[in-house]
């Protein structure tokens, strides 16, 4: 087995992998923490988000660099304002959404990492045209994510 061991690294302000079609940047790689976790800058425009989904591998760290994240649970709505941070446990139904008149950005720590591949997967995807949703829906539940709307 070939073990990976993390090095001391920093990431400057505005650097890091950009895959600007699904609104990701990848801070660090599983690579570069050996698997523990990834961390990734997500923005999201005015009043928009993403559907409601699960991830079977990944818990979900949110931190909110700037404007207000709306979650979506099975039954219930949490809030996290700038400087608030949300804990998001695999296999829990989520959806996140920008309630503002404002763009929001959001630090993610997906904990174990590996979850910025599939974003890597979808960057490429996506370079090709549009995807549909049943391409969509096979590649995610590859990575273990699952959506539900």
């Amino acid at each position: 087995m070939n073990v990976v061991i993390p090095k001391p690294i920093t990431i400057a302000p505005g650097s890091g992998r950009v895959l600007k079609s699904v609104g990701v940047t990848n801070k660090l790689t599983s690579a570069q923490t050996g698997g523990a976790y990834s961390l990734f800058e997500v923005e999201f425009e005015p009043e928009s988000g993403n559907s409601l989904h699960v991830h079977r591998y990944e818990d979900e760290i949110v931190y909110v660099l700037r404007g207000e994240v709306e979650i979506r649970l099975a039954t219930q709505r949490l809030h996290a304002v700038k400087g608030g941070v949300a804990y998001l446990p695999k296999n829990i139904p989520h959806a996140l959404y920008n309630p503002l008149k404002t763009p929001l950005k959001v630090l993610v720590t997906a904990i174990p990492g590996g979850l910025e591949y599939y974003f890597d997967a979808l960057e490429a995807a996506l370079a090709n045209g549009p995807v549909d949703e049943e391409a969509h829906n096979k590649m995610s539940l590859s990575y273990g994510i699952e959506w539900l709307e």
